[in-house]
């Protein structure tokens, strides 16, 4: 069991340091509010995981309480004391979105147990939330996660005239490497890739793998120079390829910039990026190409100055 931020609300302050108390015998940490008023100032100011709320207050009861407080932070764990013997009591508590529910006066243990059942339920659901939103083999965002917070960081960007940079990347040939050298090395070529895009952005810039080779970044910030950003990534990559024999990873890029005077949505900058970074992965195969046809002609004379 983790450490936990706890408000405890009550309008009897010898219940409210009893409580405080028995929690912080167990590692977490306690504040106190002698109502509905003063807790929901205090949740909206500080950072909470769960609260400990009396049913019978002035100014506010538990029960509004914990309904306003579930409109700001609709998954967080409540849970509702109450010096009331009527079964009323719990099914208002439970059905306001309280998680957890306990008569005064209680045993102490009952009461840890209760309180550490709710904790650990909620820390189940991140847990599962996380894995949904998670791209399973590189441990990057996936195409859902993405959408949602560069959804939120396009609202910020607009209210703060911000103009964020969205990076399309492409890993070249992943077909060619599960055909040569087996799906297991495809896989770990993605990872690696993954790996190499962590290494090159920051905590605050979102990177995502949105479907099978497609990697996208979205720089929150451009402060520091675009073109520095993609040729540290390029080099980045040359360094990787440097220390293998084989198995190289080779990268298309295409790049989108959000305006918040003309914002427009997250798929229409995605279609941008994305048309670039195919015009430059058409481009580079033409070159091959061409390449390719060079070398079969230069070969072709090196036979016939033979046959001569």
């Amino acid at each position: 069991m983790g450490s936990y931020r706890v408000l405890i609300v009550d309008d009897r302050e010898t219940v409210r340091n009893l409580v405080c108390s028995l929690l912080s015998k167990y590692g977490h940490v306690c504040e106190t509010a002698k109502d509905g008023i003063e807790a929901l100032e205090k949740l909206k100011k500080d950072s909470f995981d769960s609260a400990v709320i009396d049913i019978v207050m002035p100014l506010m009861d538990g029960i509004i309480l914990t309904k306003e407080l579930l409109k700001l932070y609709p998954k967080f764990p409540v849970m509702i004391m109450t010096g009331q013997a009527d079964e009323h009591s719990a099914g208002s508590a439970i059905a306001a979105g309280a998680r957890e529910f306990i008569k005064k006066p209680f045993f102490i243990d009952e009461f840890i147990l209760r309180f550490d059942k709710m904790m650990d339920d909620r820390k189940g659901e991140e847990a599962l939330l996380a894995l949904s939103l998670t791209d399973e083999l590189t441990g990057l965002c996936n195409r859902r996660r993405f959408f949602v917070l560069t959804e939120q960081c396009l609202k910020v960007a607009v209210r703060t005239k911000k103009r964020p940079l969205l990076l399309f990347i492409d890993m070249d040939d992943l077909k060619g490497i599960n055909d040569r050298y087996g799906h297991n090395k495809g896989d770990q070529a993605l990872i690696d890739l993954a790996n190499i895009l962590k290494r090159t952005f920051r905590e605050s810039d979102i990177i995502a793998r949105i479907g099978g080779d497609e990697f996208v970044v979205l720089l929150e910030s451009t402060d520091e120079n675009s073109e520095a950003l993609i040729t540290r990534l390029h080099e980045n990559v040359k360094d990787y390829n440097a220390q293998r024999s084989q198995r190289k990873l080779s990268i298309s890029l295409g790049t989108a910039q959000f305006d918040p005077e003309y914002p427009i949505p997250i798929d229409e900058l995605l279609s941008k990026a994305d048309a670039l970074m195919y015009a430059q992965k058409r481009e580079k195969k033409e070159i091959l190409q061409r390449n390719h046809g060079m070398m079969v002609e230069t070969n072709g004379k090196n036979r016939r100055l033979l046959l001569l």
